[in-house]
């Protein structure tokens, strides 16, 4: 054996795994790290002067802060053997057992000859082998944690910087997540910080010397809250380990980043953590600390009671401290302190806790599931790492069944999320919920700890607006998988409903009216997308396969005349129309304040006699897509009845068209009377007729015009059947008034041209209401 004193002690190694594992086979241990000291012979590290072994054992003397087993450490030392030399995992089955061989496997890559034209799928594929080997036996990704965390170290070694920042956000993204899924916070913190490092170097050196400053003004404060503290907890008898808590770099950075602020604006507030023997001791202590600083309620959090996905358990609580300052007390046990750092690595490695218990803990984790089903799945390397990172990858949280059983779920998840959790036919069928014993629509937003009771009915069913507000993939692929169920007729009939209804949103008419040809070219040219016929968008949209705003972002492009204009913000004016009742102002208040960038107005009012209320706003949006979830998260709002955009560009268009109108039609018989007495009708009859005939030709234009107006930009009106009632019966008195007129004018006019003016006013009528009557279909 080669002499590494200059990078490792390999007795000191041994030495230090005996503290912890007495019967720990260290010859086994020598053995394992001969046959990778052989197997990795001659092997260097990136920097060309480390030996290559010294990466397997740096990475075992992070697991042994884990305090893992024999042959989890085993299985570190041999982890890059199979795919960095010629020796096989048949060989280490061989020398050291299926347990070792299958710890092994489960890290090493997938063949890089097999997927030679592919390597992101193979990057993919090796993660998706990980992970399902994880699912079996957690040992497979603590060492893999404890492998990243290494290489993280010496990620400065590699030359590219490309390939470093593509190493930084693949461990930010799938291997921080994992840690904090597992409770290591440790190596969470540290991964973290290194990825901080080397994604945003300038940001990380002014981070860093401003918290360096930060805590050392901090010091002589927390001093004092210490003692105070520990004054209090000498009186009760009470033991505890009182010590400052270390924030990380890259938490607060995502903290500041978050809230919108600079590095100057870091909270000026000091973390304390209490260590004691027992949990009731936890609350014991806790009420001393609120005994001797006033605590800011809003900020407490009992995770002993209820401990998060990961197993975390704590007392959390915030108090005004020494000088008023801000002071974050988390209180726990010691066995909770080592869980805090370690998570389920220290749970699984517990020798008190038999094995059998972590079998069923697999068996039944619903993030384990989770994986499984992804798998299952089988949707393609692209869509596996979608929906880990939405479906098992985020922040969780837990949220409570009336009946107290807890359903974990994504940060920022919806009702309709929670809905499918459940149950798909539930999902499906999801009215409204009752969240902490308050009415919500399903597109409520669920925090942690809330208890939710969903309300069914059978006459509701998946729409595809439902997809803006759901988190999960596990709910919009069921949501799809309903739509795609439908008959074609029900898809072109909602999807023609979903485009009309965002092409009254962004104010663009009636989406009959659009110019085909070019919006399909821009489809096929942005999103791949190729249409024969509207139906066939109608019918994609209704379905799910292509993305509603998508479309009508396409049609804006043709219409939007400066790039400048697009970095301005939109300026929205709408109605709802609601049944009146109390907190409606504010329920509606709440949604714009939420996707508003400025308001204007805001008005509500209600009739004496009237059941209704009305609001209109006029506010700035940045978008179009904002708009939708304005009205489609209102349209959730108990009592809600309409909602719909004002124009007021048209509403002024049609009060001028209908003055124009209404006056022509008043003083129209003066006019007839006055020409019908002069010698010019005698004189000139043809001249005469023709002019009477423009006059109602005119008229009959202004009112289509008005018709057309209410048409595109009245979606509330123009689906009333009262309305194209009253509109048929215009005409008709139209008709009635004028021959009244010709026999008591004597106007002697040509019937022909007259019932010609009749039939094109009818059949354009005609025409108008069959496309009404198919688009309420």
């Amino acid at each position: 054996m080669a002499d590494y004193k200059e990078f490792f002690d390999l007795e000191e190694i041994i030495s230090s795994v005996k503290e912890y594992l007495p019967n720990f086979d260290s010859k086994r241990f020598a053995a394992a790290f001969d046959f990778a000291e052989m197997a990795h012979n001659g092997q260097m590290r990136k920097d060309g002067k480390t030996p290559y072994i010294t990466h397997p054992v740096e990475v075992v003397k992070i697991l042994i802060t884990l305090h893992a087993d024999e042959d989890t450490l085993i299985s570190a030392l041999l982890h890059d053997v199979p795919e960095d030399t010629p020796h096989d995992i048949r060989e280490i089955k061989g020398q050291f057992g299926e347990t070792v061989a299958f710890l092994v496997d489960g890290i090493t890559k997938l063949s890089k000859v097999y997927y030679k034209n592919n390597m992101p799928e193979l990057q993919v594929e090796s993660l998706k082998k990980l992970l399902l080997h994880s699912a079996e036996d957690l040992r497979v990704i603590f060492i893999k944690l404890a492998d990243r965390l290494h290489n993280m170290k010496t990620l400065q070694n590699i030359d590219k910087p490309e390939k470093r920042e593509r190493i930084s956000k693949e461990t930010l993204e799938i291997y921080v997540p994992i840690a904090n899924l597992l409770g290591i916070r440790e190596i969470k913190s540290q991964l973290e910080n290194l990825c901080f490092m080397y994604l945003y170097p300038a940001e990380y050196e002014e981070f860093r010397e401003k918290i360096k400053s930060y805590f050392k003004k901090q010091e002589e404060n927390r001093d004092k809250f210490t003692s105070a503290i520990r004054e209090g907890f000498k009186k009760a008898g009470i033991d505890a380990k009182i010590s400052g808590r270390k924030k990380h770099l890259y938490a607060i950075y995502k903290k500041i980043e978050a809230d919108g602020r600079s590095v100057n604006a870091i909270d000026n507030r000091i973390a304390i953590k209490i260590v004691v023997k027992d949990v009731p001791t936890c609350y014991q202590a806790l009420g001393i600390v609120h005994g001797k600083f006033v605590p800011n309620t809003e900020k407490f959090r009992d995770y002993i009671a209820n401990p998060k996905i990961n197993g975390y358990q704590s007392l959390h609580t915030s108090v005004f401290g020494v000088d008023g300052l801000l002071t974050e007390v988390q209180i726990r046990t010691h066995k909770m302190d080592i869980e805090a750092e370690y998570g389920l690595a220290s749970a699984f490695f517990d020798k008190e806790r038999p094995k059998d218990v972590f079998s069923a803990y697999l068996k039944k984790s619903s993030w384990v599931k989770k994986i499984l089903e992804i798998e299952k799945d089988d949707a393609g390397s692209e869509n596996f790492m979608e929906n880990l990172k939405h479906d098992v990858l985020q922040d969780r949280i837990f949220v409570f069944t009336p009946k107290g059983e807890p359903i974990d779920l994504p940060d920022g998840a919806s009702v309709v999320d929670f809905a499918y959790a459940i149950h798909s036919d539930i999902g499906n069928h999801v009215v409204k919920a009752n969240i902490n014993g308050k009415s919500q629509p399903i597109s409520a937003i669920l925090h942690n700890s809330d208890v939710v009771d969903l309300i069914t009915s059978r006459k509701v069913w998946p729409e595809l607006s439902w997809l803006s507000f759901t988190k999960t993939n596990l709910a919009k692929n069921k949501i799809l998988a309903y739509l795609k169920r439908t008959t074609r007729e029900k898809k072109i009939s909602k999807g023609h409903k979903i485009l009309q209804k965002e092409f009254d949103i962004a104010g663009l008419g009636m989406c009959e009216d659009v110019n085909f040809k070019k919006l399909s070219s821009r489809l096929g040219h942005e999103h791949d997308k190729h249409f024969d016929s509207l139906n066939g968008l109608f019918e994609s949209i209704g379905e799910g396969n292509i993305w509603v705003h998508d479309v009508v972002k396409a049609v804006e492009k043709n219409r939007r005349t400066s790039e400048a204009k697009k970095h301005e913000g939109l300026k929205i004016t709408i109605k709802i129309v609601a049944v009146n009742r109390f907190k409606l102002m504010r329920d509606v208040a709440d949604i714009l304040y939420k996707y508003a960038l400025d308001m204007y107005t805001f008005k509500g009012w209600a009739a004496k006699q009237d059941k209704y209320a009305y609001f209109t706003s006029r506010f700035l949006v940045e978008d179009l897509e904002t708009v939708s979830h304005i009205f489609d998260e209102m349209e959730q709002i108990e009592e809600v009845r309409h909602i719909y955009r004002i124009s007021p560009h048209v509403m002024f268009l049609f009060w001028i068209f209908a003055i124009l109108g209404a006056s022509g039609w008043i003083f129209h018989p003066f006019i007839l009377r006055l020409t019908s007495t002069q010698k010019f009708q005698v004189e000139h009859p043809l001249i005469h007729s023709t002019l009477i005939y423009v006059f109602f030709l005119l008229l009959f234009m202004i009112f289509f015009y008005m018709m057309n107006l209410l048409k595109k930009y009245f979606p509330m009106i123009r689906n009333k059947k009262l309305v194209w009632a009253s509109i048929f019966f215009v005409p008709i008195g139209a008709i009635f008034v004028l021959g009244m007129e010709m026999i008591y004018f004597d106007l002697n006019l040509n019937w022909i041209v007259l019932a010609t003016e009749i039939f094109v006013v009818y059949m354009y009528l005609y025409f108008n209401y069959r496309n009404f009557r198919r688009s309420i279909n």
